[in-house]
Formats: structure tokens, sequence, C-alpha cells
């Protein structure tokens, strides 16, 4: 049985494989390798990291299902020839690529709509914002305070700041740092040269949620070491917070690529 929990691929120098129709062979395998054996019951084994594809006659090489399967899994091409040196057909690994994030959003801004949409996407994870921020503070949020607040911010994009500015720069860093590990620039491009500053803006989301829950009794964190103890402490709890920004932009991206 194959161990698929330690599947090797064809790595650097991997070289193409040619079983020619001198002879009758058997491929079979092993967890690692392709296995050939030759009429004469000598064997000969070829190790998955080094085949980078395999030519195989069609007359007088018989496949097992494992050493195909194998090659698939490995991501190895098969091609059959005929006695007359013809192709007859050939086999490749069923791939399930899917677009990245970096790709889509590149694509997505490009769009002659794509900077209008963004900035729908933008107003939209406001709003989000802001009634997860009432949800936390039912209590104590008045009908005419929610009006208010859902004017300024999410049609101006304007919060009452609380906290130092440090904690401002704390949030880019933060959001520098998780769109490096997703593969995406800090700044995409609309079809006329527009500049879409995602970094910015995720920063700013994360800037007004801090400052939408931080009330007051913050404007006493005016120290570099607590103000860094603060963000700490807030990115722990809100750790969901940037990536499921992020996710809501993947989807509302595919899906506009889609329609």
């Amino acid at each position: 049985m194959l161990n698929t929990q330690r599947l090797i691929k064809p790595g650097p120098g991997a070289r193409a494989l040619y079983l020619g129709s001198r002879g009758h062979k058997r491929v079979s395998c092993t967890d690692e390798a392709l296995v050939v054996t030759n009429e004469r019951a000598q064997v000969m084994r070829y190790p998955v990291a080094r085949v980078a594809r395999v030519v195989s006659s069609a007359d007088v090489v018989d496949w097992s299902g494992p050493a195909l399967s194998l090659c698939m899994r490995a991501g190895i091409g098969i091609t059959w020839l005929d006695a007359r040196g013809q192709a007859v057909g050939s086999i490749y690994a069923q791939t399930r690529n899917t677009a990245s994030l970096a790709t889509v959003l590149e694509l997505w801004s490009e769009r002659a709509d794509g900077v209008v949409c963004y900035q729908n996407w933008l107003r939209a994870r406001r709003m989000d914002t802001l009634v997860r921020w009432r949800e936390e503070h039912a209590t104590s949020v008045t009908p005419q305070q929610w009006e208010a607040t859902k004017r300024e911010y999410v049609y101006a994009g304007q919060f009452t700041v609380h906290l130092p500015l440090t904690l401002r720069s704390l949030c880019l860093a933060y959001v520098a740092a998780q769109l490096n590990s997703h593969g995406l620039t800090p700044q995409l491009w609309g079809p006329r040269l527009e500049s879409i500053d995602l970094d910015e803006d995720l920063s700013e989301l994360l800037w007004a949620e801090l400052n939408l829950g931080a009330g007051t009794l913050a404007e006493k964190a005016d120290e570099a070491a607590t103000a860094t103890e603060l963000f700490e402490r807030w990115s722990a709890r809100n750790a969901s917070s940037l990536t499921l920004h992020l996710v809501h932009l993947h989807r509302t991206a595919l899906k506009a690529m889609h329609t």
C-alpha cells in the first residue's frame, strides 16, 4: 500500500524516463520509486524525485494501477508511443489550482469598476465593524449615537480617536506582516492608475475598531509601553478581525470576477 502521507515529488535535476520497446517490461512501484522489471527478471528502481516525465512504449510495457497512481499524485506526466514512435496518448495529474488572493485582487482592481467596487467593499466593512461595536455595547449605545456614528464613520470614514497615535502605527505593522504572509502588496492600482492603499485601509479598519471599543479610559494609555501592551492584548483577543476582512475581500473579488 502506498504511503500517501509521505509522497515524494520530482526535485531539481529530475530527468525524463524512457521505457522503450526493446523487450517486455512491467512497471510497479514502492512508496518512493517506480520499479521496472524486464523480461529477464532484472529489476531497476527509479526514484520519483529523479523522474520529471515518462515516455513509455504502448505495446510492450505493462503498467500497474499503483504505479500510475504514484505518477499522477507526484505530478509526473506519462506519454505512450506505438511501435512507429507515434504518440498514442498521454495522462497528466489532475490539478485543482485556485487563484490566490493576490491574483484575484490584482485582476479585480484593474476592472473598469474595480475602484468603485473596492470602495463599496470598504464601506461595507466599516458597517460590519460598527454593527459588531453596537452588539458589544448594546446597553450603552443610544439610537441617536448609533445614527450619528454610522453617518460619520460608515459614510465619511470619521471617528473619535481616544488612543495614542502610537497604536495606529502598531496596527499598520500588524497589517503589513499579515499582507506579506498572504503574498499581498500594500498597494493596488485601478484601470486608470488610481491608487488603492490596501495596507492603510485595513489598518484604518483595525484602528477604528480599537477606538470604538476603547472609550475615553484609553486616553490614559499615553506611554509607549502601556500602548504596546494594550495593543498586544487587543490583537490577541481580536486576532480574527483582520482575517475576516481579508476573507470577505477575497470572496467579494471572486464573486465580482464571475459576474
